[in-house]
């Protein structure tokens, strides 16, 4: 049958009976709102380190920040120079193990990430349920103390406290755990992979291989008589899921509840899966609870709970400023000018599952194109070595490329910050060919970049009404033809006849201020010239490039405004546009696509004072 899925108010008020009953698994997702590196971040950091050593750069010298220079670090790093494919199951140990592959290095680095670190506004709420006596028993795999801060803190304000403070119990005194749990000396945290202050840590798969068997029990034991809640992990230690799984398969274990909290219940990995479905088999209450994030789904603990009232007094203090809020679109008689109109569309959705498969060998771009173009692929596809990944059938992928094994469904993010270049470009690729599906237009998919290109009007196949209506909003704002012939001056092409161009968009993902963007720069394609009779890219030597250049020279302010205007219009009309990223009607199954979803407003600045 498989576990519901339940919403956050609905768990908080359950929560708020069974109380003390239920402990808790924090993975690193409880850390990130209070900036403590990922795990993903601590790779590229290690990564960038490497690079800089590698190229004879002072490290202090890169700027992490530029898109680009991330990309070339990813890149140097992607399935090359002792590293697996970027973003694969094995990049944290493999970047450990190359960057720093002593024990004593290894914990000092982390140590040092971990050092004068502030709990953020939800542990600070969790610290307040723990010395209300609301939660006995947490579990982590994260090294921080943060926890044990929110405890201290929240205690502090209690002029008498009413229960003793937050015993820990990790590696080094794994034994305590034990001893805590047979005397019911609450309120403990179990540091299931260590705490960065000890000389022992695990952080590498060969250490988490084998949980710490004292930790390990006593969490079994626990178990008979807590139920648990899950948040900020996302399953991938095999260790923690074997423990979590002998757990669920004890008799009486869990006896109130699974519940793992998570902002998408249908993209768990499929460790979770089975898990959850084992535990609702074996009569354990397994619920997935849809949540946005740490700090929103503690506050709403907070409202909930029942609090001395120095402790409501601390929490409500602590009360965090909303992170999504309204905002007027800018207008011209408000604050200083000017404003500017960006070329960027906020990206709200992207695909979250995709196929990846392993090529038997790798192949050169052209040559995977020409493989894909004899199997009459729909998709996108993104390669990095050996690696694949492909929105589309997994069927005809498996007929059109040569591969060690069947494709299969993995999870991807390429809204994050430090998503893998290889989930950055596949989302490229696919939005760029889907929004030419649905505008009149070509897609152009190059390694050196993507491009919608108007085509020209034909009757033989006529524009869909969206697309007609796109080419009627760009027609007015450019005030002249969208494609056409150049004049003779500029030579013929290759086809002999007069060159051709077409006013197109220039596409890019980028990542800024928190938020994914589709950017978009209006320029004009024309075509090549016949061979031997200029450059073939619009340098100094076709004449093509001041041609182009004086089409241009009028387009500005206002003209420049309508057509950057025009163009997001296009492609994003609705306040939510949603772009489909495969083609209706295909006929294969088991398709893996789903959609994008952009917002209409373009981003705004005003000149920094």
């Amino acid at each position: 049958m498989g576990a519901d899925v339940i919403d956050l108010s609905t768990f908080a008020r359950q929560w708020a009976v069974e109380g003390r009953r239920i402990a808790w698994l924090l993975g690193a997702g409880a850390s990130a709102s209070a900036h403590v590196p990922t795990a993903g971040q601590i790779v590229f950091d290690l990564l960038a380190r490497m690079y800089s050593a590698a190229h004879g750069i002072v490290r202090q010298s890169l700027d992490l920040s530029d898109h680009a220079t991330r990309d070339a670090i990813l890149a140097y790093y992607d399935g090359m120079n002792g590293m697996p494919a970027s973003g694969g199951p094995g990049d944290y140990t493999a970047a450990f193990r190359l960057a720093l592959p002593d024990e004593g290095p290894r914990r000092q680095y982390l140590r040092d990430l971990f050092k004068n670190r502030s709990p953020s506004y939800g542990q600070r709420v969790f610290g307040a349920l723990l010395c209300q006596g609301l939660v006995d028993l947490v579990l982590t795999t994260n090294f921080d103390d943060l926890v044990e801060q929110a405890a201290d803190q929240a205690r502090a304000v209690l002029s008498v406290p009413k229960r003793a403070r937050l015993g820990v119990a990790a590696l080094g005194d794994a034994g305590r755990a034990g001893l805590a749990l047979s005397d019911d000396d609450f309120p403990l945290l179990i540091k299931l992979h260590g705490d960065f202050r000890e000389r022992e840590l695990k952080n590498l798969d060969a250490e988490l291989q084998q949980q710490d068997e004292r930790l390990r029990r006593a969490f079994l034991d626990s178990s008979r008589r807590f139920g648990l809640a899950v948040i900020g992990y996302s399953g991938r230690d095999a260790s923690v899921m074997k423990m979590l799984t002998d757990a669920v398969q004890t008799a009486g274990a869990l006896p109130a509840g699974l519940w793992w909290l998570t902002r998408e219940p249908d993209w768990v990995l499929p460790a979770v899966t089975e898990l959850m479905d084992l535990a609702d088999a074996s009569g354990v209450t397994a619920r997935y609870v849809r949540i946005e994030n740490f700090d929103e789904s503690l506050a709403s603990l907070g409202k909930q709970a029942t609090l001395d009232p120095a402790l409501r007094s601390h929490v409500d203090r602590l009360r965090a400023e909303p992170r999504v809020v309204d905002a007027a679109i800018p207008e011209l008689d408000a604050g200083p000018l000017p404003v500017l109109r960006m070329n960027a569309l906020p990206i709200l959705r992207a695909p979250r599952r995709a196929l990846q498969g392993m090529l038997r060998e790798s192949l050169e771009s052209q040559e995977l194109q020409k493989a894909l173009r004899a199997a009459h692929w729909r998709g996108a596809i993104a390669a990095s070595g050996q690696r694949v990944l492909a929105l589309g059938s997994a069927e005809q992928l498996a007929a059109a490329l040569t591969l060690a094994a069947s494709p299969v469904e993995v999870a991807i993010d390429c809204q994050r910050q430090d998503a893998p270049t290889i989930e950055r470009a596949l989302a490229y690729e696919a939005l760029t060919r889907a929004l030419a599906r649905r505008l009149p237009t070509r897609a152009v998919v190059r390694q050196r970049g993507h491009q919608l290109r108007v085509r020209p009007a034909n009757k033989e196949r006529p524009d869909s009404p969206q697309q007609a209506a796109a080419r009627r909003l760009l027609e007015q704002a450019y005030g002249e033809p969208l494609t056409g012939a150049c004049p003779a001056t500029l030579g013929r092409g290759t086809n002999g006849a007069c060159r051709e161009f077409a006013e197109s968009v220039r596409l890019s993902v980028e990542w800024r201020l928190g938020v994914l963007w589709l950017l978009f720069v209006p320029h004009t394609w024309v075509s090549q010239p016949e061979h031997g009779t200029g450059s073939t890219r619009g340098h100094a030597g076709d004449p093509a490039a001041a041609w182009r250049k004086e089409r241009w020279v009028n387009r500005r302010n206002e003209r420049w405004a309508a057509i950057i205007g025009a163009w997001a219009e296009a492609i994003a009309p609705d306040p939510e546009t949603t772009v489909a990223v495969l083609p209706e009607g295909l006929p294969q199954h088991n398709l893996v696509g789903a959609d994008f979803v952009l917002a209409q407003t373009t981003a705004y600045s005003r000149v920094a004072r």
